[in-house]
């Protein structure tokens, strides 16, 4: 029965979220019309319609999610993807579990973002400020254009339903609460560095005057994006069963190339502050980052790929999507090649071989990469688009391209941090490598007496994590051994000060030894992975590598809203249990296989349950070393990027502290 307040509700939302369509377009040309009628203070209009549009946007937002928790099958995007059995928390997921709720999402965390540079920029960048809002007030009207009329999530159904068809099964799982706000976050959060590049070019903006504000944005929405990838890949390798968690789909690929560039942004823009170079590629890297953001929410929504992961379009949202981002981008990158070239003059290289010489490395491997994976994801749709032949590009060609790409990026990782700025000294490098590079080639040496005549890249691999991570630690323990000779501190005190008063520089050591980890697992998991696929009746004992697992039989069960058919097995090396299950949700007649992992730090224990033939039922066991070390170095990553960030509040406070103590003194 759905309440007349539920009914009344989801209008007022609607309502809302067109108020806030029309918000998003006076903010976008509030500064066209202030200068078209020399009346400056229309500029305003896009600054403080900011926290209005995302106040408006969350009303539209939260009358949708209780639309779900009420059950008001009167909304055809809950009657879509929700039903009386679905658990509340899974009733919240479904926000942005389908199609036009994620749309919504997109513009909800887009106008959030926008009110907090709102915020943020009121004190710091006044005169730009208008423009910045000019801009992402431009983005959130073609979203919210895409959002009422193509895939409208307030849209009514009449006679309402008794009951809804349920949210998608694969989807009910804690992970996917997670995962797409994260990648939103990340996503979206680029549009913030690209509309105050579009700003500079258009109000001539120094960029030394502008980066390290966007700089903060670039890593805030890197952060998220980093936190999605890894939730998305855990994800997949706890729900879909398959005994991975990276399959090169299109659109994986989607997510990971916004984070390359990204990340070689992140890098960029810390030459431009040291040394005032890199203007215009970083301007260009902020665009190009943000143009594979939009590239991934074609080809996610667009309905051209097919993927477990992507969204059946409705009809036109593919032209609209294309149009729009052919629109954005021919924009801004027309802009950048009338008017990028404002920037000052660069200051010329030093020494070809110098710090800032292994920012550029750095810049173009993830360059390089990128392009990789672009070509590999586009490829077959323009192979069809041109002869209809249907092809996939995976991971065969993926592992072949990105392997070498990455074994040297490490090496880059390892020597940068020793390198000086301007002009390296030669023999202290020299000097200095020499510890990492036995400790790396002894590592390397040491795995490859056991594997290098099957896998060479785990002995190369192995090395190479090992000679950063000495780099990393001697970095280290010379920076605290300076800050003892002139302090006169203990080594702890001396570590903690050293640390805690570089959060910047040492949060991204945290982020490499992440990394590090993160590619000890990809290591351990891509190369020595086991797996057997056999039928098995109760009492039978199956072995993959030195695991032994017993099957015990089946049980039906019953959760929430689906009823299973539970495996029984017991790993005979530690008594373990696991069981994975076949569910049938109500109201989907789709079956999902959900499987049980054993996990300890070194190695997985992962089976899927299939289909029963003659008493026997279809087993698929994997045994997957290391994957721990994905999630654990994931987490690395991320408690180093807050780490690195915090420095931030560190220094408001500092300034307001300052601040405080002056004005009490005037």
């Amino acid at each position: 029965m759905v309440s007349g307040v539920s009914l009344n509700l989801i209008e007022l939302g609607h309502f809302a979220a067109y108020l806030a369509f029309f918000v998003a377009i006076t903010q976008a040309l509030a500064p066209v019309a202030a200068r078209v009628f020399k009346a400056p203070g229309l500029r305003t209009l896009s600054v403080n319609g900011a926290t209005l549009l995302f106040l408006l946007t969350t009303v539209g937002a939260l009358t949708i999610l209780y639309s779900l928790l009420t059950n008001n099958f009167s909304v055809l995007y809950v009657a879509s993807n929700s039903n009386t059995h679905l658990p509340t928390f899974y009733k919240i997921a479904a926000l942005w579990g389908g199609h036009r709720g994620s749309l919504y999402l997109w513009v909800w965390i887009m106008t959030g973002y926008t009110a907090a540079v709102a915020h943020h920029g009121r004190s710091r960048y006044p005169d730009r400020l208008p423009v910045i809002m000019a801009v992402e007030g431009a983005l959130i009207a073609g979203f919210y254009g895409l959002v009422l009329f193509l895939s409208d999530p307030f849209t009514r159904l009449f006679p309402i339903p008794p009951q809804g068809q349920n949210m998608n099964p694969l989807l009910q799982d804690p992970g996917m609460v997670i995962h797409p706000p994260m990648l939103y976050m990340g996503y979206v959060g680029f549009s913030i560095p690209f509309s105050f590049a579009v700003a500079a070019l258009l109000t001539n903006w120094r960029s030394e005057l502008w980066i390290g504000h966007t700089r903060r944005w670039a890593l805030f929405a890197w952060g998220f994006l980093t936190a999605g990838i890894i939730f998305g890949a855990w994800w997949s390798y706890y729900v879909l069963g398959w005994g991975g968690y990276w399959g090169w789909d299109p659109v994986e690929n989607a997510s990971f190339m916004p984070w390359l560039m990204g990340t070689a942004l992140i890098h960029s823009i810390s030459v431009q502050e040291r040394r005032r170079m890199l203007h215009t590629w970083n301007i260009f890297l902020i665009i190009t980052t943000f143009a594979l953001s939009l590239l991934g929410t074609f080809l996610v929504r667009s309905g051209v790929l097919a993927s477990v992961h992507a969204f059946s379009a409705a009809p036109g949202q593919g032209v609209y999507l294309l149009t729009f981002m052919v629109v954005v981008l021919t924009l801004a990158f027309g802009l950048f090649l009338v008017k990028g070239g404002y920037q000052q003059a660069e200051e010329s290289f030093i020494s070809p071989f110098s710090r800032e010489s292994m920012f550029i490395w750095n810049n173009v491997i993830f360059t390089v990469a990128c392009a990789s994976v672009l070509l590999g994801t586009l490829y077959p749709l323009f192979l069809q688009a041109a002869t209809g032949a249907r092809i996939s590009v995976g991971p065969p060609y993926f592992d072949l391209v990105m392997v070498p790409i990455f074994l040297v990026m490490l090496v880059v990782m390892a020597i940068g941090p020793l390198v000086s700025w301007r002009k390296a000294n030669v023999a202290k490098l020299r000097g200095r490598l020499v510890v990492p590079v036995l400790v790396g080639v002894a590592f390397a040496a040491l795995v490859a007496i056991v594997w290098a005549p099957v896998y060479w890249t785990a002995p190369v691999a192995v090395g190479l994590v090992a000679f950063v991570a000495t780099t990393i630690a001697a970095n280290v323990a010379r920076a605290v051994a300076q800050r003892r000779k002139q302090h006169h501190e203990g080594p702890a005190r001396a570590f903690m000060a050293t640390v805690l008063g570089n959060r910047r520089h040492y949060g991204g050591m945290i982020v490499h030894m992440g990394i590090l980890v993160i590619v000890i697992g990809l290591t351990g998991s891509g190369l020595f992975a086991k797996s057997k696929l056999v039928m098995m009746a109760p009492g039978d004992v199956l072995q993959v590598a030195h695991e032994r697992v017993r099957f015990d039989g089946t049980r039906n069960v019953r959760g929430p809203d689906y009823t299973a058919v539970q495996g029984r097995l017991t790993i005979l090396n530690n008594g373990a249990h696991l069981r994975p299950e076949q569910r049938v949700f109500f109201g989907s007649p789709m079956q999902v296989e959900r499987p049980s992992v054993n996990s300890t730090p070194l190695r997985d224990v992962y089976v899927d349950i299939g289909d029963e033939h003659d008493g026997k039922w279809e087993i698929h066991l994997f045994v997957n070393p290391l994957v721990n070390f994905i999630w654990t170095g994931g987490g690395i990553v991320i408690a180093g990027l807050a780490f690195s960030l915090s420095d931030y509040v560190r220094r408001r406070k500092r300034v307001a502290v300052t601040s405080g103590a002056v004005a009490s003194h005037s």
